[in-house]
């Protein structure tokens, strides 16, 4: 039999990375190694910063794609493909908005290469989200922020507050947000209309493809839109329930290898 996909997408936290934040980079060369001998793209969909990514996947980036920060930024082979910010104004406004409803709380916002926190709130929440953004740095003011392009916020707080958020400032505002629960404790928010979901459809139209060339790996909410796109969706077992709905397939944990067992079992198929 051949491949019934062309295209691999995998979210990173949860889901690809083990509990540790690593995975096996000798078995990920011989499954990229073979996917290439098969022309399949292996693609990256994560609410992390190309510049994280590039460092998670040191020596192997080169020969993959990325759709980065909920598809905010689409990477290929190392290239800018496209890319959907938020209006600065906006980001200054859903900031002020949130935190008066619900308190400090660590924030972090990305723009293309760098990641800025906030020095009121405490060292260790900030190192925590300092992680995930790959390069970072402390303002006093956001209005100290360089004035370039806005891709994403993320918000350390309860991540069921995700719809009641999005509702609140779209209510009020002519530009329009998404607000995604990526993590139980991590809301994401990227302009309207942007998800993994629509950076994968963007992303596999460049290259000739669609959602039904795609097999999808995902955990958090911020992973459904992209498996309700992708003809073969995969649900962690250690995902959320509500992730679960949306997928036509359930996954090993990600911390009994579970992507990399669900596809060396279709390579192994594919002989």
């Amino acid at each position: 039999m051949t491949l019934p996909f062309k295209a691999v997408a995998v979210d990173m936290d949860g889901t690809f990375l083990d509990d540790r934040k690593q995975f096996n980079h000798e078995q990920f060369d011989q499954l990229l190694t073979e996917f290439e001998k098969r022309g399949v793209h292996f693609i990256v969909a994560s609410g992390r910063p190309y510049v994280r990514l590039k460092q998670d996947f040191a020596g192997f980036a080169d020969r993959m794609d990325f759709v980065t920060l909920n598809g905010s930024r689409l990477i290929i082979k190392g290239k800018e493909a496209a890319s959907y910010p938020l209006a600065r104004q906006d980001v200054l406004d859903f900031i002020t908005e949130v935190q008066a409803k619900y308190g400090k709380m660590a924030t972090m916002v990305f723009e293309k290469d760098i990641a800025y926190l906030h020095s009121e709130i405490d060292k260790d929440e900030r190192d925590f989200l300092a992680y995930f953004a790959g390069n970072s740095a402390v303002v006093d003011d956001w209005n100290d922020m360089p004035k370039s392009d806005i891709y994403q916020i993320t918000f350390n707080m309860d991540s069921s507050k995700a719809p009641e958020i999005e509702k609140a400032f779209n209510k009020k505002h002519i530009n329009q947000i998404s607000a995604f629960a990526s993590a139980t404790f991590a809301i994401d928010v990227n302009v309207k209309g942007v998800s993994k979901g629509s950076g994968l459809e963007r992303l596999l139209k460049k290259m000739g493809m669609s959602g039904d060339d795609l097999i999808a790996f995902g955990d958090g909410g911020n992973d459904i839109p992209m498996l309700d796109f992708a003809k073969y969706s995969y649900a962690m077992a250690n995902g959320m329930d509500k992730v679960k709905k949306h997928a036509k397939f359930v996954a090993p944990a990600n911390t009994e290898n579970g992507v990399f067992r669900v596809l060396q079992k279709y390579l192994d198929e594919d002989k």
